[in-house]
């Protein structure tokens, strides 16, 4: 099926064409280069502070103008190379070179050789006229120890390339300077290079002070793989992390069908994908998949897609083998590496996967899309339209290859070796996280937070450091201390269905009955909409009269109103061991005052909750339903293991690890209602398995491993929660494939 609507990405280069080579001048780069932050490792750097050893001059005679100079504010004080005569100008009709010594490149990794320049030259610019009529500088590299150079514009041809008519006037990197220099020699990784630095001059009247150079250097960007398949559990009040060391001594290498000579981005088809062709004869394991989502106006990225490995299918994509939903933090114009270690696909010797994106956010107004090329050789990108797998080129005219590479790891003596991890906390997974714990030994894989915020969510990653240098981080572990730590007594369904008010200095309060001197943690309460008051929110003991609430509160405490959110809040009680006493019950009450929250009303069930008019009034029941109050709980022995709550009723499920269907059992003493539901490791809910009445004795349900929508969850760890009046039961269940 052609695809009509095609958004073209213009790159736009104005330059000056002569027969012998370009012209450009000084400009920033219309998409920025790779930050050279975390993944820096200088392998090689040549300064001219302490002389310019192994560095040649051509020619060699006094008609050359490059020495060593002092320059006052030099990048390395306090020397430069210079290109200048003994007057503080430059020479007519001079072609001096500056020639490197022999240089062995890194086996492997993003290599880019750079250098600072400035300088101050000018000549007449004649419209129309040639090379000769100029002075310029320029760049080149030799791979075969100065036989052949190639310009460094066009670093691996004979090719003509640009020189550059003018200077910096501050001290810059050239490849931040000029538009037309990137100088990525990667191709060259494991050879021994030369490279020369040449300033030309016609033969009218020299004006300005020449060139000087400093700080050559040759960057090179090697992989530091993150930490995976980090885990956790509680373990007594603390969170215990566990998570699997990244190889040490290993570089990437990728493997694609694309040219990067980016054209258009497209967002329209369901998926995309490239075949992945295994180059040896031995299965080989692809370690991750790498991709390229543009935005125009260099707004954020926006949307989390999900990406893919397929089998081949004769050509196609066929069956799935992973999918890793949510991907953010990517870059606009750059390439995101997502690790797939953990899904140990392997590749069949000279056989191939294609690996695929999908869910791409078309960005609104500033459109957004996969990059793709139109001028790769082989066509090996397809599209998903109505379930049909098509060529790319058959769906959008025109295009070749989109921005998808699968890659592997290689031996690498020169790769960094793991030191260590850091690890990082937050209770937001969209919060900057905080580190809370430094490691000094590469075999400890493993974390103890002995302070996890309880009542709250919390996220947790893990970095690996090499020497001074840290890794991306490895995937967000999330452990819910609310329902996890605690057992939630509620007498509602979740569901509000009205606002409830009582009136200014009025009590409403909700009943609850758990085990004897258990311990009050926290109060749930879902607000509808938020007041201008805070919440005043208080503990009874039920020893008023008719086993109502009592005269006097156990304790009464606030919440101002930029604490709360709509929907629930859980509050933290103020004091600790707020317990019970030997029937287990209690009431949690709110008093209101002008302008409070409104609050919400469960009307499907009734019976536990109460009001109380003024102050001197009585309390009398609340007919209409049940105030939306929760009471979070623990008594001693309640949660001996806190990942998997010690089920009263025989909460179970067979079988776990489960692939397809598993069966979910309990028992209950006496018929009632309760609702089984399943949650993610993030707290989500999953499926309602069930809600409503059940049976005395034995109850047995099944779950199909699909979501609400009916789609189908990935593998991973999960939660069967059953809740009954008056007590929350928790079964871990790990599904697989």
């Amino acid at each position: 099926m052609k695809r009509t609507m095609l958004i073209t990405l213009i790159l736009l280069s104005c330059v000056l064409v002569f027969a012998e080579a370009q012209i450009a001048t000084a400009a920033k780069r219309a998409f920025p280069q790779n930050n050279r932050s975390r993944t820096e490792v200088i392998s090689y750097q040549e300064t001219f502070e302490t002389g310019a050893t192994g560095w040649t001059f051509n020619p060699t005679s006094a008609a050359n103008l490059w020495h060593i100079g002092e320059v006052a504010d030099a990048p390395s004080p306090v020397n430069a190379m210079v290109n200048q005569n003994a007057s503080g100008t430059y020479n007519p009709s001079m072609m001096n070179y500056l020639i490197s010594p022999s240089i062995t490149l890194p086996l492997s990794g993003a290599i880019k050789a750079d250098f600072m320049m400035k300088g101050d030259f000018s000549d007449a610019h004649y419209p129309g006229g040639t090379i000769a009529q100029f002075d310029y500088w320029g760049w080149q590299i030799s791979p075969n120890n100065g036989t052949t150079w190639y310009n460094m514009t066009n670093p691996y041809t004979t090719a003509p390339g640009y020189v550059f008519v003018d200077a910096p006037s501050e001290w810059t990197f050239v490849t931040e300077g000029y538009s037309n220099l990137a100088g990525i020699i990667s191709d060259y990784a494991g050879q021994t290079v030369k490279f020369r630095i040449y300033f030309r001059s016609d033969n009218d009247t020299a004006i300005g002070t020449g060139i000087m150079i400093d700080n050559f250097t040759i960057f090179n960007d090697v992989f530091l793989p993150p930490p995976t398949n980090l885990t956790g559990a509680i373990s007594g009040q603390t969170v215990a992390l566990n998570w699997t060391s990244p190889p040490s001594g290993v570089s990437t290498e990728t493997i694609t069908s694309t040219n990067s000579a980016w054209t258009s981005y497209v967002s329209d088809a369901e998926s995309y994908a490239m075949k992945i062709t295994n180059p040896f004869n031995l299965p080989l394991q692809l370690h991750g998949i790498n991709f390229m989502i543009y935005r125009q106006n260099t707004t954020p990225i926006t949307g989390a897609p999900t990406v893919h490995v397929y089998a081949d299918a004769a050509g196609l994509p066929g069956a799935e083998l992973i999918n890793i939903p949510g991907i953010n933090n990517i870059p606009n114009m750059d390439w995101k590496s997502v690790d797939i270690t953990s899904g140990n696909i392997m590749i069949p010797g000279n056989g191939s996967v294609f690996v695929g994106i999908s869910n791409i956010d078309d960005g609104g107004t500033n459109g957004q899309g996969l990059i793709c090329d139109s001028t790769s050789v082989i066509p090996n990108s397809y599209a998903l339209f109505q379930g049909t797998w098509d060529l790319l080129g058959a769906a959008y005219s025109g295009l070749s290859n989109c921005a998808l590479a699968g890659v592997y790891w290689v031996d690498d003596p020169f790769a960094p070796y793991v030191t260590g991890f850091k690890v990082y906390h937050a209770l937001n997974p969209n919060d900057v996280f905080s580190e809370i714990g430094s490691i000094n030994n590469a075999t400890t894989v493993s974390f103890v937070d002995t302070t996890p915020v309880s009542g709250s969510v919390n996220y947790y990653k893990v970095t690996a450091m090499f020497e001074q240098y840290e890794s991306e981080a490895s995937n967000v572990f999330s452990i819910d201390l609310i329902n996890l730590l605690y057992t939630e007594v509620l007498n509602d369904d979740g569901v509000s269905n009205q606002n409830y008010n009582v009136g200014s200095t009025n009590y409403m309060a909700t009943k609850f009955v758990t085990e004897p001197e258990a311990e009050i943690h926290f109060a749930k309460i879902f607000i509808n909409s938020i007041g201008t008051t805070a919440l005043i929110t208080s503990i009874f003991n039920n020893d008023g009269v008719g086993g109502l609430p009592g005269i006097q509160s156990v304790l009464q405490f606030t919440t101002s109103t930029s604490q709360l959110v709509e929907g629930w809040n859980v509050v933290p009680l103020p004091v600790s061991n707020i317990v019970t006493d030997a029937d287990g019950v209690f009431y949690i009450a709110i008093r209101e005052f002008t302008n409070p929250s409104a609050f919400a009303l469960d009307t499907d069930n009734s019976g536990d909750s109460w009001k109380k008019i003024t102050t001197v009034g009585t309390w009398e029941p609340i007919a209409d339903g049940n105030v939306m109050i929760r009471a979070l709980v623990s008594w001693e022995n309640a949660n001996e293991d806190l990942v998997e709550v010690a089920p009263v009723s025989n909460l179970n499920n067979y079988p776990n690890p489960f692939n397809s269907i598993t069966n979910i059992s309990f028992d209950v003493s006496k018929a009632g209602t309760a609702d089984l539901k399943i949650y993610n490791l993030k707290g989500q809910l999953v499926q309602v398995v069930s809600s409503g009445n059940i049976a005395k004795g034995a109850n047995n349900f099944t779950w199909d491993g699909n979501d609400q929508n009916g789609k189908s969850v990935g593998i991973g760890v999960y939660f069967c929660r059953l809740e009954t009046a008056g007590q929350t039961l928790t079964k871990k269940i790990i599904r697989i494939k």
